[in-house]
């Protein structure tokens, strides 16, 4: 038999060790103030989305003035804005009127007299919300407008530098599909619609600031 004296001691070690034990126990999950700023936040962004792209600058004009097809591009492009700066515009508004992409046919109001313009903005929203990637959507853009372009023989700064960068296709010039051909549409807009009578345009479709200097080359 142990002595109450021996007994009150054990009691005594015992209970020294379980507070020993919790105030560690307290010590490892205490979070220090520096330790509570290394904490990722609970709305962090999703680490496989990229935040580096930035949003375009220039601001597409409002639709609210326009009617039929030339509305639904100018909202196309309002909705797409990122898509259309990535895309190329066919209708040779890059002489024309000095545009590096399809974005900048509806910052102003060239894009309410080009059909070409307008079917672009319209077809690049419509695959957009159809899931399919920038690659694909330059490819069916370039594709589609690519033989209608009136200067290949000529190419100014703007369409090199796009056929650089695009996604499926980039190089110093264009494919073999996408070369000017003299059977493919014409620049009138026979693609018109139900607002043609909105849609007319002065020969080569752009009219541009710098129209009355530029020559469609020679064949």
């Amino acid at each position: 038999m142990f002595s109450p004296i021996f007994s009150q001691s054990c009691s005594k070690l015992l209970l020294g060790l379980v507070v020993i034990t919790t105030m560690s126990g307290c010590a490892e999950k205490t979070v220090t103030p520096g330790q509570a700023s290394q904490k990722e936040p609970k709305n962090a962004p999703d680490p496989t989305v990229s935040t580096t792209e930035k949003k375009p600058t220039k601001e597409v004009l409002s639709a609210e003035p326009y009617v039929g097809k030339v509305k639904m591009s100018y909202m196309a492009a309002k909705a797409a804005p990122e898509i259309c700066e990535k895309l190329f515009c066919y209708c040779g508004c890059d002489y024309t009127d000095e545009h590096a992409s399809l974005l900048d046919c509806f910052t102003s109001d060239h894009g309410v007299d080009c059909y070409i313009c307008q079917e672009a903005a319209i077809m690049a929203l419509k695959m957009k919300r159809k899931g399919e990637t920038l690659s694909n959507i330059q490819k069916a853009v370039d594709l589609r407008w690519g033989k209608i372009y009136p200067f290949f023989e000529q190419p100014s700064a703007n369409i090199k530098r796009y056929w650089a960068t695009r996604l499926w296709a980039p190089g110093k010039e264009p494919t073999a599909a996408e070369k000017h051909d003299d059977n493919a549409a014409s620049l009138t807009p026979t693609m018109a619609g139900d607002n043609s009578a909105e849609e007319k345009k002065t020969p080569g479709c752009c009219g541009g600031k710098n129209a009355d200097k530029v020559a469609k080359p020679a064949r």
